[in-house]
């Protein structure tokens, strides 16, 4: 077997790298990232040996350690760069959506369950990938121009599923109030981004608000998280590189599916030939 053998916690980099794939003198690249090893596994006959690994670093304490903090008047860039630090993680935020607070508390919890309660509160992504902490504004990634068209009769598609959805989405508006006890005064703001029929589907949340700007964010906010999901799909494609998550993509010859996506997940595969697998959701006009 040899003297040779992964320690948890090793350092893996892998990337995928292709030839004449689409063309002639075509030649691809994509950086994985950088993975930790978990899990190296040998097995046989004949002898085999797998390596799983993981993108977060595993001596961070990022998932596991249990920690309390308080913050007065911050804003939630700032609280990420704390727990960024407090982990061995450097910060990289993407967006201009950067709510304030007057107070925050985090009482024994891990910081990837506080944060990821923080940015899912404020609309707003969370990643952990190649040592950093990434924090992204989706709706930023869907006004993107789209990459590439996917065409029904295609020759690059291998399979594909579509569904559309009406329980807990397609909400004409959103309502955000609150009653401001010191200033005695109601904070009240519908987000409507369409004409409102009869009866319209309209979803209420009573959330505390400093300022009608405050209420109007997390009005928008709420509105896009909660009809996101209404249309969804997967694609199983011809391997490409250019295919990664956060990527918009147009959908062409699908009838009432047609659109623009953003790319949720992208899964690349390399076995039997090189594959990617997307999951998709249509971008909210």
């Amino acid at each position: 077997m040899g003297d040779w053998f992964p320690d948890k916690g090793d350092v893996v980099e892998p990337v995928i790298r292709t030839e004449n794939w689409r063309y002639e003198d075509d030649r691809q690249k994509l950086p994985c990232g950088r993975f930790f090893i978990d899990e190296p596994e040998v097995s046989g006959r004949p002898r085999t040996m797998t390596i799983n690994a993981v993108s977060a670093p595993l001596n961070a304490n990022f998932t596991e350690s249990q920690n309390s903090k308080a913050w007065k008047n911050i804003n939630l860039k700032s609280i990420a760069q704390d727990i960024a630090k407090r982990a061995g993680l450097q910060l990289q935020w993407i967006g201009s959506n950067n709510p304030r607070y007057e107070s925050e508390e985090q009482t024994d919890e891990s910081d990837s369950s506080f944060l990821s309660k923080l940015t899912e509160d404020a609309g707003l992504g969370l990643k952990i990938t190649d040592r950093k902490i990434v924090i992204f504004d989706e709706r930023e990634f869907e006004r993107k121009p789209s990459i590439m068209t996917l065409h029904e009769d295609g020759g690059q598609i291998i399979s594909y599923d579509f569904k559309t959805q009406l329980a807990g989405t397609a909400y004409q508006g959103v309502e955000v109030s609150y009653y401001d006890s010191v200033a005695k005064r109601n904070i009240k703001f519908l987000y409507a981004p369409g004409e409102l029929g009869e009866d319209p589907k309209i979803k209420k949340y009573t959330s505390k608000v400093r300022t009608d700007h405050d209420a109007r964010r997390l009005a928008q906010v709420r509105y896009h998280q909660l009809n996101k999901m209404e249309t969804t799909g997967t694609f199983n494609l011809m391997g490409n590189t250019e295919i990664v998550s956060g990527v918009c993509i147009e959908v062409r010859g699908f009838a009432r599916f047609n659109g623009k996506y953003i790319v949720t997940k992208a899964d690349h595969s390399l076995g039997s030939g090189y594959t990617t697998n997307i999951d998709i959701r249509k971008v909210l006009s």
